[in-house]
């Protein structure tokens, strides 16, 4: 008598799995302990989880895939939940699908249609919606509860020591943000009757936020201006400009008028839509001049968030705590030239700012020259910090 060893296996395979589910708790998948190797515990639906010798666990989904065994991670425990877990396993489909009508499948529609043809900067949208969990990805729109979005945001508000970009209080409030604008979209849209989110605030997730205030001490600006990072003429153009990083990373030789002193920075790279100029000071224009001729971009053009992650870890390098980001510089920048006595509605101009409340209708002058002399004003105080502090 001849026995197909698959099916055998198959129906040996989902006995076991079948007797487990009804067993396994999330108490008892806590109480597993490691052992001198690895092993695995059927959780029913072809879901594993996996211990390690170390006492980590993580999920699995195994299953039959033309005559072999494959194994896709779906998440680690205990930030995965069992019943979250079962349910990715329930989902499962093939990598970046989201079922028909599930909140995953909704957010990719409003992203779309409201957020790619409009924003600048789409991607960092996106990244935001592709860190949400497979499980709630695919749940059903209409099965979303309150519940289920402020655990998840509770957990993603934790820092993950193995991905520092990911998590946090900060992140957490950005995700919170971004799941009420889409949800508010799917009132309008007509697929919900009402936002379940609407009642949820920073507040429970990651907390209030206080409005940045971090300014460079003299000694930060002088070890910054002398620092070999990799990004320190971009860094010492920021802190001469006062201009937004991006708009820096995003300047080509064609926007540099070498003989007129200035840089154009276009509408559609302009945080506010508009052409704005900036008066190169000689220390700025120098900068410049010393960039290679040989690329697009005047700085060579690097993401913002890899600039930013390169000046945080040299703030922990050099012992700097709280660290700052390239857009402390922006604000250092408009302390300082107050601080020295340059008109704060030339600061604003210089800034590309729009002009508030009597002065945003009446008031429409350029201050060409007082914005040329400002430029030079600070660049020459701040080569006294840079020489001289201590």
């Amino acid at each position: 008598m001849r026995y197909n060893l698959g099916k055998l296996y198959r129906i040996f395979v989902s006995g076991a799995q079948q007797l487990s589910k009804s067993t396994l708790t999330d108490l008892a998948i806590k109480a597993l302990k490691p052992g001198d190797t690895e092993y695995w515990k059927a959780c029913g639906n072809s879901l594993y989880v996996r211990v390690r010798p170390d006492g980590g666990k993580a999920w699995y989904v195994r299953r039959l895939h033309r005559g072999k065994l494959t194994a896709r991670k779906v998440g680690d425990y205990p930030r995965m939940p069992l019943r979250d877990a079962r349910l990715e396993v329930d989902n499962a489909l093939a990598p970046g699908q989201v079922k028909v009508g599930a909140l995953g499948a909704i957010l990719n529609e409003w992203y779309a249609s409201k957020i790619e043809p409009k924003y600048r900067r789409p991607k960092h949208i996106r990244q935001y919606l592709d860190r949400l969990p497979p499980a709630l990805q695919n749940t059903p729109l209409s099965q979303v509860t309150l519940r289920d979005v402020f655990q998840y945001l509770k957990t993603y508000a934790r820092p993950d020591p193995k991905h520092k970009k990911r998590g946090g209080p900060v992140a957490a409030n950005r995700m919170l943000a971004i799941l009420k604008l889409a949800l508010n979209w799917t009132v309008v849209a007509g697929y919900l009757r009402e936002n379940p989110l609407k009642e949820l605030t920073p507040k429970f997730i990651g907390g209030k936020e206080s409005i940045g205030d971090r300014v460079l001490t003299d000694a930060e600006m002088k070890k910054l201006w002398h620092a070999d990072n990799g990004h320190t003429a971009l860094h010492r153009f920021l802190l001469l400009t006062g201009q937004r990083i991006g708009e820096a990373q995003h300047a080509t030789w064609a926007q540099i008028d070498l003989k007129a002193n200035r840089w154009t920075i276009p509408a559609e790279n302009s945080k506010n839509k508009k052409t704005h100029w900036v008066a190169l000071s000689p220390a700025a224009k120098a900068i410049i001049e010393a960039q290679p001729k040989d690329r697009a971009t005047v700085f060579g053009l690097t993401s913002d968030t890899a600039v930013q992650a390169s000046l945080r870890r040299w703030c922990e390098r050099e012992n700097i705590d709280p660290a700052f980001t390239p857009h402390d510089l922006r604000r250092t920048f408009a302390n300082r030239c107050n601080e020295i006595g340059i008109g704060m509605h030339v600061v604003e101009k210089i800034l590309n700012h729009s002009l508030q409340g009597v002065l945003a209708v009446y008031n429409k002058a350029e201050y060409a020259e007082a914005r040329e002399a400002a430029m030079t004003t600070w660049a020459n105080a701040l080569a006294k910090i840079v020489e001289d502090a201590s």
